[in-house]
């Protein structure tokens, strides 16, 4: 992630765009949750968040930035406030497709879905919750596509890995597939094995340090616990 920031910084790099649109796919959602938790429609949030990226690209505005500097969500959505201040003090209303457009539409459509909001989470709280998810929704993404051999079987222990009470007991799993009951309970383990080194690899691109990662992680769990 930090390559990809850096990457961005230099906008006259070739691989300037594919940069930002891998930070776009990992703080699109947290952003337009942020201002729609702030009270903006959904279609001004989007436009606010589609701008506020081509307006990253455009001006250079991350060529300063290196990974000593702390967390690169917050001092994101410190830049994405003080855009939306000067926007609105300009009266200058983003139009939709303008300027430089990170993901395609419909990427842009499924990254508009909502969770149900939860009430008393402040924009901040909104902003640091919807990064959690994202976090480990691409850790889980990843890991379903090193299984893309065990599809089946990958869909049965995700419910499980999820924490859904719809999961099956592994004795059932192992009847429906054919399998026997000590093959399922080592996938599962290896699964979830490979599921938190995911999830700690995805936390470590994102922090200065690699002391900071088991804390990272601790208040990520409690953000998706609370």
């Amino acid at each position: 992630m930090w390559s990809a920031i850096l990457a961005v910084g230099d906008a006259d790099a070739p691989a300037s765009l594919q940069a930002l649109e891998r930070l776009a796919h990992a703080y699109w959602q947290p952003l337009y949750i942020y201002l729609r938790q702030r009270g903006a429609d959904p279609d001004t949030a989007a436009d606010q968040v589609q701008g506020f990226f081509a307006y990253l690209l455009s001006r250079d505005f991350l060529r300063e930035v290196r990974p000593g500097d702390g967390r690169f969500r917050n001092f994101l959505l410190v830049a994405l406030r003080r855009w939306v201040r000067d926007q609105n003090d300009r009266d200058h209303a983003v139009k939709r497709g303008g300027g430089i457009v990170p993901l395609p539409l419909e990427e842009l459509e499924a990254l508009r879905a909502e969770p149900p909001a939860r009430d008393g989470d402040t924009p901040d709280i909104a902003f640091e919750r919807a990064w959690a998810r994202g976090v480990f929704s691409r850790a889980l993404s990843l890991v379903g596509e090193a299984w893309s051999g065990r599809a089946e079987l990958f869909a049965a222990l995700r419910i499980s890995l999820e924490g859904s009470p719809d999961a099956e007991t592994h004795r059932t799993i192992a009847l429906r597939l054919g399998m026997t009951e000590g093959a399922v309970n080592k996938a599962a383990h290896d699964l979830r094995q490979q599921f938190a080194t995911r999830v700690r690899s995805e936390i470590r691109a994102t922090v200065p340090d690699e002391s900071e990662v088991d804390d990272e992680l601790r208040h990520l769990v409690r953000l998706l616990r609370q």
